[in-house]
């Protein structure tokens, strides 16, 4: 028999079931108007938040699939149902667009929604006078007032087509974290208004909004609970400005909802598979459920070019646009309040009233905000596929590579004649490239080498094998045939794509051709198999035709070569610009399992196979658009390869995970293509990486690479470029590869002299050389080594190897990456790179760093480059041998300074001790070099062996 409580706990179930399928009406009209405050001439941040439109009408109604389907609830006309789709491929995110569509132009729903211990329905319930607000004030609003029990029910019922999101909010721990949760659920899928305490200072949406702005073009309001104004807002929030998530009023299916509840369900499950949602505690509810997750998805939202015309903006929306303001703003759809309209503690828990600048209740997780650059994103607990799923779908229609001169060959797909290929484009070539290569024979884990230069090829190949689960091995187009070989029998590879021609760095649409190459592996191309001495694991050899680009480079027509595939028969049928079905893998793909092969640049003589894995890649991608505030909108050109992880993680992964585009100037570097690709408007270009021979105002973003970069050097690179945000990145290709990077913001000496400070989720320390149980004291010199997920999973096939440079720790069992570079640390965390241990000179005892004496030469007006290495000395050990390029004037300076050995000799002395002058200077006119552009001091040093002893041997000193 039911108890009375228990039949008021059903009546009241089933009463909420009944106003959720029937209310949807609106509160009435307000007399009240806010205006909005005036655009000061010359407040940037408040043009710059004006600038950012709500997307029109269609493209919101695309995004959300807004169907009416009831009555006139918008004022236009009914329109017919969909017919219902297929959920089972959709991504959460998509899931919840679908199950949940928005559509800005409706009525906000007249709904209070409140949780609280229990309900009227319990019959013991009063309200407090403060908490009977809306009821007495709005009558024409529902005040619904949910217990747990009924929450679990109505969201069993509202969820069941996403079962997902009913077991992640199922496994919270916390009550706290199921009563976040819950808001952002029920104003997704009912929308309304939510408020933890029903105050005074809450309005209906129709009285904050001014009455310049139609109803029909505003979904969200919020307010803000956090200033940094307050002198103790540190102690008290977790962001500079912290929206409120006390209250909240919005439209059903709004995109911040859509997304806080993606993340919040994707989250709990990750946790709850592998054991640690049950580890959740106070302290984590700011950032996992709370406030701080919520002002972040915000801030991305105001930033979203799906939802926002941001072309005439001055830069991304920050905290910095709402501080100290007053009166309302709006941002495109949203009404932002100021600081004590959404209080949610007025008058009580100790704080003041509404009115009042400190009418806060003080929170109990205290201790959670930090600097902006001591904020670090979550890590992405994603597959690249995955992530690349997630960005397809909220940036589809932007650019996602950019080809100043793309491919052209027989069959071309008319869509990729033109120079921009959209994300949603590159996903379809991507899938159909997939399963053309999977008829290829390729599978999970298989070892697919790719030789291109930069082209849209290489960029739709590399998803296309990231999601069967293939490992991507980028090869130097440069790679001679013995070169190509060792590599392919090193990894036993199956599979070969090629370029017909091989582009000349410094040379455009000049090139080698490859047939050579292809003929030494493959004695007899007319076989129509692929059989090869050389590489015998190698079954199929797939050849890019690019060779009508290089008249110079003559390839004989590949339907007279049977035993080679041409790559467009891989998308035979495609128009590049329809869709593919989606890429199931062998087996599920898992984050911490290897994706992509590395050789090593080699700067050492034998280069290494570094296996790095989906984790590793993905989020230094992520965490390094973070650090530089990559945006939708920016767009960078990316000179360096490819095939080197400069090109691909600081470059594409880094775009590819922001929703930016990627623009390749040239196949291989060319200083005018890439001229060309940055200052032409016509190509919007708003970063550059890697060349410091171009000018450019227009320019605001940047990265240049290099673990010793002289500062008169990195002085004349932001000069010559007017880069007002670069930054300088540091890593090894064995940790994804950046470990430490300045920011924008950082100080004007430490951008220029330091390569800034380590990267979130990365632990980094300074070691003694000899004893690497030993951590240096703060400002000494020694060696550098990494932590965290970065660390690659080893060398392929050389374990010994491994063991030398990735060591676990002997307490802790966190595993090191030990650099061999040489480095220090000063009291703030800026970490100076000051050579390479194997390249320290010891003479007489003393130690010599190379780059103090590099930094001092390239100080001299007429030195373009400059490397110093050490040889061996009979009397010291070593002497310091310089090499040196001059500029293009010849061996003088600028002002006709004669430049040889003696002149450089003496202005070493004159800045430096007798002991740091070179006892040999060596003019060239180019430097051995990687493929990425680190000098190869190894032959360097064999080179200047072999000139000391010519001296010797011709009586010389």
């Amino acid at each position: 028999m039911l108890t009375f409580r228990r039949a008021l706990v059903a009546a009241a179930f089933f009463i909420t079931i009944i106003f959720l399928t029937t209310r949807s009406s609106a509160p009435a009209a307000s007399s009240a108007a806010v205006e909005f405050p005036k655009v000061k001439p010359g407040a940037d941040k408040a043009k710059q938040q004006e600038s950012h439109t709500t997307a029109s009408s269609e493209q919101r109604k695309s995004d959300s699939h807004a169907v009416q389907t009831g009555g006139n609830r918008g004022g236009g006309s009914r329109q017919g149902q969909i017919p219902i789709k297929d959920m089972s491929k959709m991504t959460l995110y998509e899931k919840l667009a679908y199950q949940f569509p928005y559509d800005v132009e409706t009525k906000f729903p007249a709904y209070i929604w409140q949780t609280w211990k229990w309900t009227p329905a319990h019959g013991e319930f009063e309200f407090r006078e403060q908490e009977a607000t809306w009821t007495e004030q709005h009558p024409g609003f529902t005040h619904e007032v949910i217990t747990d029990q009924v929450a679990v029910h109505l969201l069993r019922l509202l969820y069941a087509s996403v079962p997902e999101v009913l077991e992640a909010y199922e496994a919270l721990p916390l009550p706290v974290l199921k009563a976040d949760f819950f808001r952002y659920l029920i104003l997704l899928a009912r929308g309304g208004i939510y408020s933890d305490i029903d105050t005074y200072a809450i309005r209906s949406a129709l009285e904050w909004i001014p009455d310049s702005v139609p109803h029909n073009q505003v979904g969200l309001v919020i307010g803000i609970e956090a200033d940094p104004d307050r002198p103790d807002w540190k102690d008290w929030y977790s962001r500079r400005i912290q929206f409120c998530q006390w209250t909240i009023q919005s439209k059903p299916g709004h995109p911040v909802l859509r997304e806080v509840v993606s993340r919040i369900t994707s989250e709990t499950l990750k946790r709850k598979r592998s054991g640690s949602v049950k580890d959740l505690i106070d302290k984590n509810v700011i950032e996992f459920t709370g406030p701080a997750l919520w002002t972040d998805t915000i801030f991305e939202y105001f930033n979203d070019a799906r939802y926002f015309d941001m072309s005439n903006s001055a830069g991304p929306i920050d905290w910095r646009n709402f501080t100290g303001m007053e009166t309302p703003r709006r941002v495109g759809d949203t009404i932002v309040l100021p600081i004590t309209s959404f209080s949610p503690g007025v008058q009580q828990m100790g704080a003041k009233d509404y009115d009042d600048p400190m009418a806060f209740v003080k929170h109990d997780f205290e201790g959670t905000w930090k600097p902006e650059s001591e904020q670090k994103p979550p890590l992405l607990q994603q597959t690249i596929p995955e992530n690349f799923a997630s960005v397809v779908s909220q940036h589809g229609d932007r650019p996602a590579v950019v080809s100043l001169y793309p491919s052209r060959f027989e069959s071309t797909p008319q869509a990729l004649l033109k120079p921009s290929i959209t994300y949603h484009e590159l996903d379809t070539l991507s899938n159909e490239l997939a399963h053309s290569l999977r008829s290829s024979g390729v599978r999970k884990g298989d070892r697919v080498a790719v030789s291109l230069g930069n082209c849209w090829e290489f960029a739709a190949l590399t998803y296309a094998i990231f999601k069967l689960g293939a490992i991507l091995v980028p090869l130097n187009p440069l790679f001679k045939a013995d070169q190509v070989a060792a590599a392919l029998n090193h990894l036993d590879t199956k599979l070969l794509i090629i370029s017909a021609v091989c582009d000349r760095r410094f040379k455009p649409w000049s090139g080698r051709s490859n047939y050579d190459l292809l003929k030494t592996i493959i004695p007899d191309l007319h076989s129509g198999r692929v059989e090869s001495p050389l590489i015998p694991t190698l079954e199929k050899v797939i050849v890019v035709e690019n060779q009508s680009l290089h008249h110079d480079s003559p390839f004989p027509p590949l339907n007279t070569l049977p035993s080679l595939t041409p790559f467009h028969t891989l998308l035979a049928g495609s128009s590049g610009a329809g869709s593919s079905p989606a890429v199931t893998p062998d087996s599920p793909l898992s984050p911490s399992e290897t994706i992509n092969i590395q050789f090593t640049s080699g700067t050492t003589a034998k280069p290494k196979a570094a296996m790095l894995s989906h984790t590793g890649i993905l989020n230094n991608g992520y965490l390094i658009a973070n650090r530089m505030n990559l945006v939708p909108t920016d767009r960078i050109v990316c000179p360096p390869p490819l095939f080197h992880c400069f090109g691909s993680i600081l470059g594409y992964m880094a775009t590819a995970t922001t929703g930016a585009a990627i623009m390749f100037p040239s196949p291989a570097f060319d200083p005018a293509s890439s001229m060309e690709m940055a200052t032409n408007p016509l190509y919007g270009a708003t970063g550059l990486y890697g060349v410091s021979t171009i000018i450019n105002t227009n320019l605001r973003k940047g990265i240049a690479a290099g673990s010793s970069i002289p500062e008169p050097l990195m002085n004349r690179i932001i000069s010559k470029l007017g880069l007002d945000q670069l930054v300088i990145c540091y890593g090894m290709t064995e940790t994804s590869p950046v470990s430490c990077m300045t920011a924008p913001d950082d100080p004007f000496d430490k951008r220029t002299a330091t390569v800034g400070r380590v990267m979130p989720h990365t632990g980094v320390k300074i070691v003694d050389p000899t004893d690497r149980s030993k951590i240096l004291p703060i400002g000494e010199r020694g060696e550098l080594a990494a932590s965290g997920y970065l660390v690659m999973k080893g060398y392929w096939g050389d374990r010994e190897l491994t063991e030398e440079v990735r060591i676990p720790d002997a307490e802790t069992g966190e595993v090191w990456m030990y650099s061999g570079d040489e480095a220090r640390m000063d009291a703030e965390g800026y970490v100076e790179i000051t050579g390479r241990i194997k390249d320290l000179i010891i003479r007489g005892g003393e130690n010599i760093h190379p780059l103090e004496i590099e930094s001092c030469l390239f100080s001299h007006e007429g030195v373009a480059e400059v490397s110093v290495v050490g040889v061996e000395d009979k009397v010291y050990g070593e002497s310091v041998v310089a090499f040196v390029i001059a500029h293009e004037a010849g061996e003088t300076g600028r002002k006709g300074t004669p430049l040889d050995e003696e002149t450089l000799k003496e202005f070493v002395r004159g800045k430096m001790s007798a002991h740091l002058v070179p006892k040999h200077v060596f003019f060239v006119k180019d430097f051995p070099k990687t493929a990425s552009g680190k000098i190869q001091k190894f032959k360097l040093r064999e080179t200047a062996e072999r000139l000391v002893r010519e001296l010797e041997g011709q009586g010389g000193k």
